[in-house]
């Protein structure tokens, strides 16, 4: 059986989501080299149907379940784990290699929490925009959803700043925490 939240991004990337061409070269080129930019103009993010609601619901249910059996594993509160993230994510930013140490002892405990930048979107960016009613509480599941993602790419591409999936990552994170 596809989980909720699989069906709910498959379903509503579909209904919801409108990609726009770039209007000129310009646009081309800032969206290949500004991962904000390119979300902020490239994408369109219609609201909620209501025939959404249920499997919303259901895929929210599933990420709670997810969250709270996480952590219990780290035995650490989705806050304490919000700012153990924005420490390492802070040395990592600056180039020391304290972080490293903290990616390793969280990896094996958070890997697969988070299946695909699929579910990092849907949580990030799309859930806030398309419902605006609960914009703040469906950004505060997606700080989680995306510093839990963060690690696991920290984990896997290490310090390769030119990383596509690092970059990417780092603007969703952004956007979770501009609000």
């Amino acid at each position: 059986m596809t989980s909720p939240i699989d069906r709910l991004e498959a379903e509503f990337w579909g209904a919801c989501v409108i990609q726009r061409a770039a209007p000129d070269e310009d646009a081309v080129e800032r969206w290949q080299t500004d991962e904000l930019a390119h979300l902020r103009e490239r994408f369109v993010v219609r609201p909620l149907p209501a025939e959404f609601d249920d499997l919303a619901g259901r895929a929210l249910a599933e990420w709670q379940d997810r969250e709270n059996t996480l952590c219990s594993r780290l035995g650490m509160t989705p806050e304490a784990f919000l700012s153990e993230f924005e420490k390492l994510r802070e040395d990592y930013l600056s180039g020391r290699q304290e972080w490293r140490h903290t990616v390793a002892s969280l990896s094996p405990k958070i890997y697969g929490a988070v299946r695909n930048m699929d579910w990092v979107n849907l949580f990030s960016w799309v859930l806030p925009n398309a419902d605006r009613e609960r914009a703040e509480a469906h950004r505060t599941i997606g700080r989680m959803v995306v510093a839990l993602f963060y690690v696991e790419l920290l984990s896997k591409h290490e310090s390769d700043d030119e990383s596509l999936p690092l970059r990417k990552i780092e603007a969703r994170w952004r956007l979770v925490s501009l609000a």
